[in-house]
């Protein structure tokens, strides 16, 4: 029995199943950035500059990659429907969303490197140079072989070209020097945010809390993606299994950004990270959605009512006192008064 010719082979079926899976949790993600982006934008609205350029940076880029991605799918479905795709051609869309992806992973990685910086900060800071500065060479070396990768793309124009030594070697270069920066990140960051360092900042309650605070405030998801990524590369890399992950990829890196910037409580519009100090936070005042990072602030309240009940009977007091010793003046006054009319009464009344 013969088949029909005109029907997809079953490489070609997989390939656009693959692509199709990747554009449709690419996009679910991407619902989320831009959910995450008016959060922000709602509730920081007193953050400092640079924070509102770096968002807004993650939100042009992400979105622009989601469209790219977009006009793949659409290319590979309906405008090269009469083309053969066992072999997947790299369009002019998937090369810049693949650059975009290497863009929006080195922007997350500086971001968790400047949050390093901080929360390893010791009395010398040694530490924390060495770990920001350890992670900026991993991201680094990763952002310029997967330039190189990028480029080697536009050229070859065909995913099968990955499976060609010169290729496969730049690639998992970059993805595994990328890989090897986000475990750092989260070994590092999950260390320095333990309450032995900061006993002011609470622990998580509920599975729900201590997830979010794993894979957003700490990297976790960044590690599980891009070990997807790396992972289904070095599987298969001249089959599309490791695109669809990598159009998710960059969108988890984008919303952990966001996400960890999300956490924070807000004091007069400014966000305030976790390990700020107790006294900064006794003001704070969470505007927006609840956050999964909470600290307490009952002791410090109760202090402070504590004192102020004093205070305020200490004013009562005084203020009793006055009046006490007003009322006695005054009464003196009106007795000597009558004594003194009483008197020249009783001299006028003589003979």
């Amino acid at each position: 029995m013969m088949s029909d010719p005109s029907s997809p082979s079953p490489a070609e079926v997989e390939n656009l199943v693959v692509i199709f899976l990747g554009f449709a949790f690419a996009t679910f993600f991407y619902g989320l950035t831009f959910f995450q982006m008016y959060i922000y934008f709602s509730r920081y609205s007193k953050d400092d500059t640079w924070l509102k350029v770096l968002v807004g940076a993650i939100f042009v880029l992400d979105t622009t990659s989601a469209g790219l991605v977009s006009d793949l799918v659409y290319d590979y479905l309906i405008t090269m429907f009469d083309v053969s795709l066992e072999i997947i051609y790299a369009t002019p869309a998937f090369c810049i969303q693949d650059l975009l992806s290497v863009i929006l992973t080195l922007i997350a990685q500086l971001f968790f490197a400047k949050r390093l910086h901080t929360v390893c900060r010791g009395p010398t800071s040694i530490t924390s140079r060495s770990v920001s500065v350890v992670v900026l060479f991993c991201a680094f070396i990763a952002f310029v072989f997967g330039l190189v990768s990028v480029g080697q793309l536009f050229q070859q124009r065909q995913l099968s070209a990955f499976v060609l030594p010169s290729m496969a070697v730049i690639a998992g270069i970059s993805q595994g020097f990328a890989t090897v920066a986000n475990i750092i990140i989260f070994i590092a960051m999950y260390w320095s945010l333990r309450p032995a360092r900061y006993p002011d900042m609470s622990l998580p309650k509920g599975v729900f809390e201590n997830l979010s605070m794993l894979f957003v405030g700490r990297g976790l998801g960044l590690i599980i993606i891009q070990l997807a990524y790396l992972g289904t590369f070095v599987a298969s890399p001249g089959k599309p299994y490791w695109v669809a992950v990598q159009m998710v990829a960059s969108r988890v890196y984008a919303n952990t950004v966001l996400g960890l910037l999300n956490v924070r409580e807000v004091r007069r519009g400014m966000g305030l990270n976790e390990e700020d100090t107790f006294s900064d936070r006794h003001d704070s005042r969470d505007d927006g959605l609840p956050s999964a990072l909470q600290f307490r602030s009952t002791k410090g309240t109760q202090q402070s009512l504590s004192s102020s009940q004093e205070a305020e009977n200490s004013r009562s007091s005084e203020i009793e006192e006055i009046s006490k010793s007003f009322i006695d003046d005054h009464n003196l006054e009106s007795i000597h008064s009558r004594c003194s009319e009483q008197l020249a009464y009783d001299k006028a009344s003589l003979p």
